[in-house]
């Protein structure tokens, strides 16, 4: 079963060096080059693995390009891998493959399609999330579930965290579905459209902590944009913040600063800080202010940028 395979984030990697590693015959591998992943804060070089292994490595602009659809056409694989790609993948794509496509996506599909489906979980408070590798069709994660697994997302999990999860399984993933694919008995299960949910595409107003919400809220907020994304803001003053971890305070708060406003930094360790919310109070562990000094108690974050 000769394989082609489209990634190009950390996740495509750890896939790439599974599917390898359990003796797929890759015939290329297709990824973005750096330069056109900006918005890909956990692109990562497809190459070395590539080469590793003596398997070549194209780096395209679009999936959907004449010239990498007669590439593929080329390559005459059997099934494409479609692991950490954001691009729809065309009809033209599609019917160039015995096996068609098959993609991934962070959720329990057909709940959770759309996008940034593991920033979302964190963000709402999930208690759990899964991973679904999928055929796809020309809509957005909608086709034929090929695997799936569920996994609980515990209170300390941070994108880090929660990006780690679905890595590891991912790898466990290629090694039950591999060979069901290369044997004839992959299975094969429709979506139930009835029961679809979508994330929307965030954007950068929703990196903004908002202090007079409630803690929790606050905190899932920053968990859930901590590395490998861009992490949350606030302001102090005309400093811009941005905020990379933070930890539950479960100290009560003192009587003297309930009548505080949200936003009020409490205390400061070092390089934590204290901040008042809407119902008490959250730790920022990781903060970057760039050139300019940390907020001191007393300062009141979320003012004029």
């Amino acid at each position: 079963m000769r394989i082609a395979f489209l990634g190009t984030v950390e996740f495509s990697r750890r896939c790439l060096a599974e599917v390898l590693a359990c003796g797929g015959d890759v015939a290329a591998v297709l990824t973005l080059p750096r330069e056109a992943a900006s918005f890909n804060a956990d692109w990562a070089d497809l190459a070395p693995v590539a080469a590793t292994h003596g398997v070549p490595c194209h780096r395209i602009r679009n999936i959907n390009d004449p010239e990498t659809v007669e590439l593929l056409r080329s390559l005459a694989p059997d099934v494409l891998f479609v692991f950490g790609w954001s691009q729809l993948v065309s009809h033209a794509v599609l019917e160039l493959t015995r096996l068609g496509a098959v993609g991934t996506h962070p959720a329990l599909l057909p709940r959770g399609r759309g996008r940034h489906p593991l920033t979302w979980a964190l963000v709402e408070g999930l208690a759990e999330s899964g991973l679904t590798f999928f055929y796809l069709d020309e809509g957005a994660d909608s086709g034929d579930i090929l695997w799936q697994r569920a996994f609980p997302i515990d209170l300390e999990d941070d994108a880090a965290a929660l990006y780690a999860k679905i890595c590891d399984l991912a790898c466990v993933a290629v090694r039950e579905f591999l060979p069901q694919l290369e044997n004839g008995t992959a299975p094969r299960q429709a979506q139930d459209k009835a029961l679809a949910t979508y994330w929307r595409k965030r954007n950068d107003d929703d990196r903004v902590i908002h202090w007079e919400a409630a803690t929790m809220t606050t905190y899932n907020l920053i968990r859930g944009l901590a590395p490998p994304y861009v992490g949350a803001t606030t302001t102090w003053g005309v400093t811009h913040l941005v905020v990379r971890c933070a930890r539950l305070n479960g100290a009560p708060l003192p009587p003297a600063n309930e009548a505080l406003p949200p936003g009020t930094v409490l205390a400061r360790r070092g390089n934590e800080l204290d901040v008042r919310t809407g119902d008490g109070q959250v730790t920022l562990v990781d903060v970057d202010a760039g050139a300019s000094a940390l907020p001191t108690p007393g300062a009141r974050l979320g003012g004029v940028t």
